[in-house]
């Protein structure tokens, strides 16, 4: 009986402390406890936080709909979103803050109303007189982010796009590309991305394996863990929040010890004050005339080189096979979509294998008319002028909002402006 009783108590144990892991599990998964935490952690970077920023706007136009707020009586707005790698990110955001003369959260403030203001002027042009102007009011939104591949734009809108095709009814977005975000050398696996590794579900791993036939049986395991488990998921997270409170109670404790540290330069050297590897205080800011964050030119220059060359055939089809997907996804949803090929400096052209850069626009080109999407191609004539870059692939704020007139005179012009001046009742 005594013995009874003992394994009872063990297996209720046993039990209690799953389901308390799992209720854990479960609290990580939905309240993100790191994003508020000063560390350099998934949570508190780019992809989260703007994703997260995006659908609260989302969801607060529909119900300033709903309410009658925000717009006229029987107007619906026409959400138009930004997607694409920093070479969206770049322009979007320097015109933004240009046309406001604010400075800005690069990561949390991603409503561009200048591109709004460029749009509804460009779609009244199109439009002419008789025009109905209250049938409905564009809401923009920037969902680009840097080192944004393919295989992360889709899983973006993936995220944001409700699963009803009703729901999305008159939402449109605009997709910038360029070939880094098929060809990378120096991005990881499709699964180590960020964004892979908030946004991604269990639905999503067959493609993934198909994506990456290197997977070990460990890799692939380590995968469906982090679809499971929020804390496994977090780990790298949570390890290094472990290690920065460690050396801090350590030199509290010991004061004759001293780690490495940042402080007034950005030289790493034991130093009582300044910040430790893997602290982050505070986020990158948009600030009106400024580039945001980027390398400089010669830098820029020989990073891409190891981006492009040699070029990885199988990767940059497993990111066509997601940008392929993407093109199904707003087909399914009934999004209207086009896609721009960014510009980039004649250097930065110089550096891709001639070769690959064709297949890619042949490609791209290809899959968008299968699907019946609108393709532009603005990597040509004066947008490559090294002059307009300051770094060879990024534009500079002088020519930032040039740009974006031109992007939404673009998207006026084309079968987007159907579902932008569609009134409400005939969706």
């Amino acid at each position: 009986m005594a013995e009874q009783k003992i394994s009872r108590r063990i297996v209720s144990s046993a039990c209690l402390a799953a389901v308390l892991v799992a209720a854990i599990d479960v609290l990580v998964g939905v309240s993100h406890p790191l994003a508020a935490i000063n560390t350099v952690n998934t949570d508190k970077a780019e992809p989260y936080n703007a994703v997260v920023a995006v659908k609260r706007a989302m969801q607060q136009d529909q119900s300033g709909q709903k309410e009658g707020a925000g717009a006229t009586a029987g107007s619906a707005s026409r959400p138009v979103l930004l997607l694409g790698s920093s070479l969206v990110v770049a322009p979007a955001l320097q015109c933004e803050a240009i046309f406001t003369g604010k400075e800005f959260k690069r990561f949390h403030q991603r409503r561009l109303t200048s591109f709004e203001n460029y749009l509804e002027r460009s779609l009244v042009k199109e439009a002419g007189p008789s025009a109905n102007a209250n049938s409905s009011f564009v809401r923009s939104y920037c969902l680009a982010m840097g080192g944004q591949m393919a295989s992360d734009a889709f899983l973006v809108a993936k995220e944001v796009l409700p699963a009803s095709s009703e729901a999305t009814a008159g939402t449109s977005i605009v997709y910038g590309i360029a070939p880094r975000d098929f060809q990378d050398n120096l991005f990881p696996r499709i699964d180590a991305s960020p964004i892979f590794r908030i946004f991604a579900n269990a639905a999503d791993l067959p493609q993934l394996f198909h994506s990456e036939p290197t997977m070990t049986s460990v890799d692939r395991t380590s995968a469906c863990g982090e679809r499971l488990s929020s804390l496994y998921r977090y780990r790298t997270d949570w390890q290094n929040l472990f290690a920065i409170r460690a050396k801090r109670a350590i030199e509290k404790c010991l004061p004759f010890v001293v780690f490495d540290k940042y402080y007034d330069t950005l030289a790493l050297k034991p130093q009582k004050k300044g910040l430790l590897p893997g602290e982050a205080i505070g986020t990158p800011m948009v600030v009106p005339n400024c580039a945001v964050d980027h390398a400089d030119w010669q830098t820029t220059e020989e990073e891409y080189k190891r981006r492009y060359t040699p070029v990885q055939i199988s990767r940059a089809e497993a990111q066509f096979d997601y940008f392929e997907k993407l093109l199904r996804l707003c087909q399914e949803r009934k999004v209207n979509l086009m896609v721009v090929n960014m510009p980039l400096s004649q250097d930065n052209m110089r550096a891709l294998p001639k070769s690959f850069y064709k297949q890619y626009l042949s490609h791209a080109e290809q899959l968008c008319n299968q699907y019946g999407v609108e393709f532009v191609d603005l990597n040509q004539g004066q947008w490559t002028n090294n002059s307009n870059f300051v770094d060879s692939v990024h534009l500079k704020p002088e020519n930032s909002t040039t740009f974006m007139q031109k992007l939404a005179k673009l998207t006026a012009a084309s079968n987007l402006s159907l579902a932008l001046k569609r009134s409400p009742s005939s969706l």
